[in-house]
C-alpha cells in the first residue's frame, strides 16, 4: 500500500496551489465548482477556518489535495463526474443517499453521479479527491460507496494512492498509473457474484470479520497477535496475510484503528464526562500518555480535548 504524508503533498512540485486562504466563501465557491452541487457552514466553536487546495492530473484523472481546518458541516450532490475520496487525516462522517458511513484514514469513499452526500468533518482534514469520469462507473457496482474491505476494495484504494502520488510527483511512467486505476474501477464494478471470489477469499474475509470481533470485546485488554491466533485457532502468518489481503493494515494496526474508534464515542458520551480523558483512554485499551493523544489527533485531526468539548452537552 501507498503511504502519502500530507505534509510532503502540500508542496510537491506535480501539484499547483489553486487556493491557500482564510476566506470560507472563497473555499466553497472553489469546491462548488469542482466537485459538484455543494453548501457547507462552520460549526458553532469551531476554530479559525483555514484552507489550502492544489491540484494536479494524471491522463484522465484530475487530483486534488485538499487540506484544511475548520469543523464544517457539508451538502453535495455529486454531479457530472464521481469522487474517490481518500482521506489521509482527520474523520468526515457521512450520510451517502441516507446511509451514514464514516470516513477515516486507510478507508476510501467512492461517490458516483447522483449521490447525495451530508456530513461533517473533525477540526482537521486532509485528503486526496480524485475525479473519475462517469464512463468509468456505469454499469453495476457494490451497494456501499465506503470502501474497506476486501481485494477488490483495497486494490481501488491502492490504485487511487498511486495516481495520488504520480500525480504530485509526475515520476516516469505516470501513464501507468492511470491504466492501473482504471482497471481496478472496471473490477470493482464486477457483477455481483464475481466479487466475492473464490471460496479461499470467503473463508479469509470471514477469518478476519471473527479476528474483528473478538478484538473489539477485548479492546481494553492487552493481547498480542500470537494471542489473537490462539483464540481464533489460526497461526500467526494466516492472521497477518488475511489481514493485509482483507484490510490492507497487520491485525495489530487494525487493533489501534478500533481502540481509537472507541476512544472516540467515550469522548463523545455525555455520560462519560465525569471520567478524566486518561481514564476513559484505559477503557479504551490506549495506554495514557502524550503519545497517544499525538496518534489520535493524527486519526481524528483533533485533540482528544477538542472531541470532547464538541460532545459536551450546551
Amino acid at each position: 500500500m501507498v503511504a502519502l504524508k500530507p505534509q510532503l503533498l502540500r508542496e510537491a512540485p506535480g501539484l499547483r496551489t489553486v487556493l491557500h486562504s482564510h476566506d470560507f466563501d472563497q473555499w466553497e465557491a472553489l469546491v462548488a465548482s469542482t466537485l459538484g452541487h455543494h453548501r457547507s457552514r462552520l460549526l458553532a466553536g469551531s476554530v479559525p477556518f483555514e484552507s489550502q487546495i492544489r491540484c494536479g492530473a494524471v491522463e484522465e484523472f484530475q487530483v486534488l489535495l485538499l487540506h484544511g481546518r475548520g469543523a464544517l458541516e457539508l451538502v453535495r450532490e455529486q454531479c457530472g463526474h464521481g469522487v474517490l475520496w481518500l482521506p489521509l487525516q482527520g474523520l468526515t462522517l457521512e450520510q451517502v443517499n441516507g446511509v451514514e458511513l464514516l470516513a477515516e484514514p486507510g478507508l476510501g469513499l467512492l461517490v458516483r453521479p447522483g449521490d447525495v452526500l451530508r456530513g461533517t468533518t473533525t477540526e482537521a482534514v486532509t485528503g486526496v479527491s480524485i475525479l473519475i469520469p462517469a464512463a468509468h462507473l456505469d454499469g453495476p457496482a457494490p451497494t456501499s460507496p465506503l470502501l474497506v474491505q476486501g481485494r477488490l476494495q483495497r486494490q481501488l484504494i491502492a490504485a487511487g494512492l498511486q495516481l495520488a502520488q504520480a500525480a504530485a510527483w509526475q515520476p516516469q511512467g505516470s501513464a501507468q498509473a492511470a491504466a492501473l486505476l482504471v482497471e481496478a474501477l472496471r473490477q470493482w464494478r464486477q457483477p455481483p457474484d464475481a466479487r466475492q471470489g473464490p471460496p479461499a477469499a470467503s473463508r479469509r474475509r470471514a477469518l478476519v470479520l471473527e479476528a474483528c470481533q473478538w478484538m473489539a470485546e477485548h479492546l481494553a485488554e492487552r493481547f498480542s497477535v500470537a494471542d489473537l491466533g490462539r483464540a481464533l485457532g489460526v497461526s500467526v502468518r494466516t492472521l497477518q496475510y488475511s489481514f493485509q489481503q482483507e484490510l490492507g493494515c497487520t491485525p495489530m494496526a487494525q487493533a489501534r484503528r478500533l481502540r481509537l474508534r472507541r476512544l472516540r464515542r467515550l469522548l463523545q458520551d455525555p455520560a462519560q464526562h465525569q471520567h478524566s480523558i486518561a481514564e476513559l483512554m484505559a477503557q479504551a485499551g490506549l495506554l495514557a500518555c502524550g503519545a497517544t493523544a499525538a496518534d489520535y489527533r493524527l486519526w481524528c485531526g483533533e485533540s482528544p480535548r477538542r472531541t470532547r468539548r464538541a460532545g459536551a452537552p450546551s
